[in-house]
C-alpha cells in the first residue's frame, strides 16, 4: 500500500512537470495552442491527487482498525484468562490443593498425574502428526491470545479479583513476564525449568573471505549444535565491528540437562529473565573481544532470535543492527536506532508465544509461506517454524520490491560489507559451545 501511495505521488509530480512544460511552451513565439492538452493534464492531476489522498486515508483507517482489533483481541484474551484463573481457583478451594498441583504438573508435562517421566518426544509426535493444525494462522492467533491471557489467569488463580486482574493487564503492569516468572517459580518444585550456571568454550576459529549479503546468507550463518557464531571485522584505522549469530532451541525437555538452549531458557527468556542461553551468548561475546563500545549486529533464529533481541535491548551492549527469524520476542522493547527487521511466517506459532507485538521500532516483516495449505509438509513438526520455511522467506526478502524492506536490508548488509570491502580488512569467525555446569539445575 505504501508503494502504491508513493507511485501515486510520483505520477502527480510528473503530471505537474508536464503542465509546467506546457506553460513554458506557450511562451515560445508561434507555438501551437495547447489548451486541450492542458485541460487533459489538469484532469489527470486531479485524478492522481484524489488517488493519492484516498490511498493515504485507506492506510490510516486500516492502521486504526488494526490497532482497534488488536486492542479488542487483547482485552478478550485478558478476560478469558481471568475467567479461566477463577475456575482454577474454584477447583483449589473445593477440590483441594492437590487438584491444582496436579493440573500444573500436567501442564508442565504430566509427570505428577501419571507417575511417568516426561516424554518430550510425545509433543514432537503430536506436532508432526498435526501440521495443518499448528500451521494454521487461526491456531497462531489462538496461541497469541492464550499467551496474552496467561497473566490474568495466574493472578485470578492466586486470588486477585478478575476485574483487578484484567485492569492490571490492560495498563501493562502485568504481561508475559508475570506468567513466565510464575512458571519459573513453580517449575523447580516439580523438577522442571531449573536454571544453572553455564560454561562456554570456543571450539573453532577461522578466516572468512566474504561478509554476508542478504537475509538468506545471514540465516545460513546461524549455527546449530554449537550455539553461537561471532564474526569479527577489522579494517585499518577503524574500531572492530562484530556480527553475533545465535542458534535455535536444542532441546524441548523442561527437565534440567546439560543444554542451555532448552525450555527453561525459552520460558524465562520470553519473560525477560536472565537465562542460561543469554548468559552464554554474552560470555562468548566477551571472549570474542566485544566491549560495551563495540558496534554489534545480532542475528538469531527461534530462541536465538529471542536471545539476540534481549541483548539488543540491553543497555550493556552497543547493538546497532538486529535481524530475527521466527523469534518469540514481540514483547521485547528495543531502543531507537536499531536497524533491521523481525521476520515471521504467518503459519508459525512460536513467535506468538511472546504474546502480541508490542515493539514497533524494528521493521516487522510477515509472509505467508503456504498460500495453498495442501502444499504444507506433513512430515514436519510446526512446518511454518522450520528452517527451510524461513529460508524461503529470506529469499523473498532478498527479492522484495518494498523500499522499507530494501532499506533495512541495505543497512544490515553495509554494516559488515563496508569493512569487508576496504583494503587490508580481515574477517574472523569464532564458534562457541555452551553447557550447563554439571549438566543440572542449581
Amino acid at each position: 500500500m505504501r508503494a502504491a501511495i508513493a507511485q501515486a505521488a510520483a505520477l502527480t509530480s510528473r503530471l505537474r512537470h508536464g503542465l509546467a512544460a506546457i506553460h513554458r511552451a506557450e511562451l515560445v513565439p508561434h507555438a501551437p495552442p495547447l489548451g486541450a492538452v492542458e485541460q487533459a493534464l489538469r484532469a489527470a492531476i486531479s485524478t492522481a491527487e484524489r488517488l493519492h489522498d484516498g490511498l493515504t486515508r485507506a492506510v490510516e483507517r486500516y492502521s486504526a482498525a488494526s490497532r482497534d482489533a488488536n486492542g479488542l483481541f487483547d482485552a478478550l484474551a485478558g478476560v478469558g484468562g481471568a475467567l479461566l484463573g477463577t475456575q482454577l481457583r474454584m477447583g483449589a478451594l473445593f477440590g483441594g490443593p492437590a487438584l491444582v498441583l496436579g493440573a500444573l504438573a500436567g501442564i508442565a508435562g504430566g509427570e505428577a498425574l501419571t507417575g511417568r517421566k516426561l516424554d518430550p518426544a510425545a509433543l514432537a509426535r503430536f506436532l508432526e502428526q498435526h501440521p495443518q493444525l499448528t500451521g494454521n494462522p487461526t491456531f497462531v492467533a489462538a496461541v497469541r491470545g492464550v499467551a496474552d491471557g496467561m497473566d490474568e489467569g495466574m493472578l485470578t488463580a492466586a486470588g486477585v479479583p478478575p476485574v483487578i486482574a484484567v485492569a492490571l493487564g490492560a495498563t501493562g503492569r502485568t504481561g508475559m513476564a508475570t506468567s513466565a516468572d510464575a512458571l519459573m517459580a513453580i517449575g523447580p518444585r516439580l523438577g522442571l525449568l531449573e536454571e544453572s550456571p553455564v560454561d562456554v568454550q570456543r571450539v573453532d576459529r577461522q578466516r572468512v573471505d566474504t561478509a554476508p549479503s542478504g537475509a538468506t546468507q545471514r540465516l545460513e550463518r546461524v549455527p546449530e549444535g554449537d550455539q553461537v557464531r561471532i564474526e569479527r571485522y577489522t579494517a585499518p584505522g577503524s574500531p572492530d565491528r562484530f556480527v553475533v549469530y545465535v542458534g535455535p532451541t536444542e532441546t524441548f525437555d523442561p527437565r534440567p540437562e546439560g543444554e542451555p538452549w532448552d525450555m527453561a531458557s525459552n520460558v524465562g527468556g520470553v519473560g525477560g529473565e536472565d537465562v542460561a542461553s543469554i548468559r552464554a551468548t554474552e560470555l562468548a561475546m566477551r571472549d570474542a573481544g566485544i566491549t560495551d563500545a563495540s558496534q554489534v549486529q545480532l542475528v538469531g533464529f527461534s530462541q536465538g532470535g529471542m536471545v539476540a533481541a534481549r541483548i539488543a535491548a540491553d543497555g550493556d551492549w552497543n547493538a546497532v543492527g538486529l535481524q530475527t527469524f521466527g523469534a518469540p520476542s514481540g514483547n521485547v522493547v528495543l531502543p531507537d536506532g536499531v536497524q533491521g527487521m523481525a521476520v515471521r511466517n504467518r503459519e508459525d506459532f512460536i513467535p506468538a508465544l511472546a504474546g502480541p507485538q508490542t515493539d514497533h521500532h524494528l521493521l516487522q516483516v510477515e509472509r505467508t509461506v503456504y498460500a495453498d495449505p495442501s502444499t504444507m509438509p506433513t512430515d514436519q513438526a510446526a512446518p511454518g517454524h522450520q528452517r527451510v520455511a524461513y529460508a524461503a522467506t529470506a529469499q523473498a526478502i532478498d527479492a522484495a520490491r518494498s523500499e522499507d524492506v530494501r532499506a533495512q536490508s541495505r543497512a544490515l548488509d553495509d554494516f559488515a560489507g563496508d569493512y569487508a570491502r576496504r583494503p587490508g580488512s580481515t574477517i574472523t569467525a569464532s564458534l562457541y559451545h555452551a553447557v550447563r555446569r554439571d549438566g543440572s539445575g542449581g
